[in-house]
């Protein structure tokens, strides 16, 4: 009977590991998702912070949250991916890493993407990007991307995330320019 198991057990790991797969490979074609490893490659440094925040995670989150904050939970519920890679280092060229976020920042506006923040402001840039549905009613992705002398941000959040869902967002962390986000979109 343990031999029957066993042989059960494989079958099922191998039907469904490469379902696992699948799916977070075919997160790569959702219009939220950014590639940086463009970015990534010239750092040259290792990551300080490396987040990685997939779907059954997220899950795995928004059962424990929503007890104590049931609009929060259903924020999380939406997300598909959250990604954040901090790089902190004097070695890192500022030039070369704008360089880099410049031919990314024009994908995405080939893409699509709205460029909602861009920042010029001496070694200092910064550009924030949306993607959002045609009907300008969901967000598919949000795209941060930041490089100063010695630290570079590059964060991509990937779902299906409403105004609603940003202004509860707001409400819960007391940030009022997102929390008033509900009157504009209502």
């Amino acid at each position: 009977m343990k031999l029957f198991n066993r042989m059960i057990l494989a079958i099922a790991t191998v039907a469904v590991v490469p379902l696992v797969f699948a799916a977070d490979n075919s997160l790569d074609d959702h219009p939220g998702f950014v590639d940086f490893s463009s970015l990534t490659a010239v750092t040259n440094v290792e990551p300080t912070v490396e987040i990685s925040l997939k779907a059954p995670l997220l899950r795995m989150v928004t059962n424990l949250i929503r007890a104590e904050d049931d609009q929060a939970a259903e924020f999380v519920s939406k997300l598909m991916r959250v990604t954040v890679n901090v790089y902190e280092s004097s070695a890192i060229d500022v030039e070369e890493i704008a360089d880099s976020m410049s031919v990314i920042a024009e994908n995405l506006d080939d893409q699509g993407w709205d460029r909602v923040v861009r920042v010029r402001e001496d070694d200092d840039h910064v550009d924030i990007y949306m993607r959002m549905s045609d009907d300008a009613e969901i967000i598919h992705g949000i795209a941060i991307m930041v490089a100063e002398p010695g630290d570079t941000v590059m964060v991509n959040i990937v779902g299906e995330i409403s105004g609603d869902d940003i202004s509860a967002l707001g409400r819960r962390f007391d940030i009022d320019e997102l929390a008033e986000l509900e009157v504009a979109t209502q």
